[in-house]
């Protein structure tokens, strides 16, 4: 057994941008693990540290050296190799080209039945671990995703890029330096603590590099930074008798923007309390990285908590300091909010028309006389009174044009209810208009608003079928206009089932490109772009089938049905065939599904007209009476309809046991095909069960 010893890389940059370094930390620590695997290298207990200026793996016993192996090298086949009992020239050259003789080689099977190959056995000396991990750091660097990366010069020249400046590189094995050079930097012992730190570089320690640190004011393991941030603002919170709005994007956020997490207690001016509760919240989150907060008796608080990198010897300064650029923020906030509502909603609709959508795609004005006319169009199937519908779409982004969502973007559709209710519009206006832009994530609250969901499928599908027209496709690696999320936020409206919208999907597509095509002003919305996309949704609903808690193959088959229903009772469908998949009944039924599939698939075109007198065997008469018996009492309800279809295992396993579908004479081949399509197609009213196969 090899000796173990700890391993320690570190990679020290400039701070890297929040939410970054997490995911690069992830994809460092797996493409190690996976250089260990490759080499047949066992390790345990790796631990993964990341901080804004560094990525740190560390392994507490690691073989110094790869084990000894065997090694198998198959060569061309037998009658290849060999040709009038001697070895072709090709046996030869590929022995050489391996290192050894032909006599070095014997002829085995390898289990596929086929032929026997050449094949030599070879003993393969083991690597020592440095040199292995040496040879694959300066890949796996480079190879780390990051949205944006960066050259820099500052005196020797660097060919490689990173997401920001490297300034040192820790890589050991117990005592020994794995010798490798990335971006200009030499690996050694040398480490960096927090930069306030006195003790500012040092040799860290190999075998507890997380306590070094943390003796050095870093907090290197994430999780424990992550709770660090959240105990020092409970604290902070219970000394100031307040609670911290809960925010956990923003403590994700601010953990990734220090080493050395502190809470600081700052007030903002309490004249600032006359403006809505969001619009200190979201100045405080996205200007300045702070919480708001609330009273104990869940009133209004003008307490807000600043998270530094640092434990400041004079905390009231730096509380000072974030007072002053959080008073005059709010200021500005309170100015706008006091002038934008001396000109209503209504009158700033017209302003719209000077605000562009997309090039190529028109104005807001454009969007918005679509929206209204979809939300008015299809009032009763979205599930709200048209008048208001239409009222809160026409009126929904009016708030653009005010001074304080241009100067807080952030705000837009939350300033828009309320400049709706000082304008005197109605709670569910108002309230629409609010909401109609969530979800803005994946993970966000669906609105509580029918009328606000209606806006937001009508909003969703409009920009979808928009920037498909333009050509503004996502790929693999980028989507600049978010289209994955407006998809993702159309299907959770679509299966909502609290607010419910009996359009299908392909009605939604149909009437946002209706009322692109009826303004005749930018541009016309084609088949083509409709059924691109479908698909596009259709692949985001497949990936999101595990949030569903339903299998990938049970949703396939429900969106695959022959019957377009709304996307709720889509899902209704796929929750039923993913427990139904499991059971003997569901495994027999989604087999012989596909095998009526593919056989009708080679038939081709077949007709569904069925002539009892042509039925020779007793299987086909009985599957074909069971088949009547269900069509006559088919249950609308899709449970009941699963049920029904179930029912029929036992004669179509005992057709295929019998009954030969392509028999000899056409006529008969002919009815047992249509037989079997019209089958297909009473399964089809519910999914395409064969696709749980």
């Amino acid at each position: 057994m090899s000796e173990l010893k700890p391993l320690l890389i570190e990679i020290g940059v400039e701070e890297i941008p929040a939410g970054v370094a997490p995911r690069m930390g992830a994809a460092l620590q797996a493409a190690i693990e996976k250089v260990f695997v490759d080499a047949n290298i066992s390790i345990s207990d790796l631990k993964l540290g990341v901080t804004p200026r560094r990525l740190l793996i560390h392994v507490p016993s690691c073989p110094v050296m790869q084990l000894d192996s065997e090694q198998e090298i198959w060569g061309p086949p037998e009658n290849i190799a060999i040709k009038d009992g001697a070895p072709t020239p090709a046996a030869e050259g590929f022995a050489r080209k391996s290192g050894l003789t032909f006599a070095d080689f014997e002829f085995a099977d390898k289990g596929d039945g086929k032929a026997k190959y050449m094949r030599a056995v070879v003993s393969v000396k083991g690597q020592k671990v440095t040199d292995i991990l040496a040879a694959a750091l300066p890949a796996i660097l480079r190879g780390l995703p990051s949205p944006k990366q960066m050259q820099w010069q500052d005196g020797e020249a660097r060919s490689d890029a990173f997401i920001r400046p490297v300034r040192w590189i820790v890589a050991r094995l117990g005592d020994e330096v794995i010798p490798f050079t990335f971006a200009g930097i030499t690996s050694g012992k040398q480490s960096y603590a927090h930069r306030m730190c006195a003790d500012a570089k040092g040799e860290i320690s190999v075998a507890t590099p997380f306590a070094w640190l943390e003796e050095r004011m870093v907090i290197a393991d994430r999780a424990k930074r992550k709770a660090a941030v959240a105990d020092g603002l409970a604290a902070a919170a219970k000394a100031a008798n307040v609670v911290v709005i809960e925010d956990n994007d923003l403590v994700e956020e601010v953990t990734d923007l220090t080493e050395w997490p502190h809470a600081i207690t700052g007030h903002y001016l309490e004249d600032f309390l006359r403006l809505p509760e969001e619009v200190s919240r979201i100045e405080l989150k996205h200007h300045q990285r702070c919480f708001a907060a609330r009273n104990t008796d869940k009133g209004r608080s003008h307490v807000f908590f600043a998270v530094a990198n640092i434990k400041s010897k004079n905390p009231a300064a730096v509380a000072q300091g974030n007072e002053r650029v959080v008073n005059a923020r709010l200021a500005d906030a309170a100015f706008f909010f006091d002038r934008d509502p001396k000109e209503s909603l209504e009158a700033r609709v017209e302003k719209l028309s000077n605000i562009t959508f997309q090039d190529g795609l028109g104005m807001v004005g454009d969007q918005v006389n679509r929206l209204r006319g979809f939300v008015l169009d299809k009032a009763a199937k979205l599930g709200v009174d048209a008048d208001e519908a239409q009222r809160a779409a026409y009126l929904c982004k009016a708030d653009l044009t005010t001074g304080l969502v241009g100067e807080f973007p952030e705000l837009q559709g939350y300033m828009g209810g309320i400049y709706a209710g000082i304008d005197g519009e109605s709670q569910a206006v108002s309230q629409a208009i609010a909401e109609h832009y969530a979800p803005a994530g994946a993970d966000d609250d669906l609105p509580s608003s029918a009328i606000a969901s209606a806006i937001g499928v009508a909003e969703r599908a409009d920009k979808l079928l928009g920037y498909f027209h333009l050509g503004k496709i996502p790929t693999a690696s980028a989507d600049p206009y978010a289209l994955r999320r407006a998809a993702i936020g159309l299907i959770h409206l679509l299966e909502n089932k609290t607010n419910p919208i009996e359009l299908t999907l392909a009605e939604v597509l149909d009437e946002a490109a209706k009322q692109w095509n009826q303004q005749r002003v930018t541009i016309a919305i084609t088949d083509e772009t409709k059924q691109a996309v479908a698909n596009f949704v259709f692949d985001r609903l497949l990936g999101m089938a595990d949030g569903f808690m339903v299998s990938k193959a049970a949703m396939d088959a429900a969106l695959h049905a022959n019957v377009a229903l709304p996307l709720y009772k889509h899902l209704a469908v796929a929750e039923l065939l993913t427990k139904f998949a499991d059971s003997d009944d569901g495994k027999a039924v989604a087999a012989a599904n596909k095998r009526i599939a593919n056989i009708l698939k080679k038939a081709g075109d077949v007709a569904m007209t069925i002539n009892t007198a042509l039925f020779a065997e007793a299987a086909e008469r009985a599957l074909f009476a069971a088949l009547e018996k269900v069509e006559a009492t088919f249950p609308a309800e899709p449970k009941a309809q699963l049920n029904a279809l179930a029912s029929l295992r036992t004669p179509v396993d005992a057709f295929f046991d019998g009954v030969m579908v392509m028999a000899d004479d056409e006529a008969v081949q002919k009815n047992r095909l249509a037989l079997l399509a019209r089958l297909r197609g009473l399964f089809l009213k519910l999914a395409d069960v064969s696709r749980l196969a």
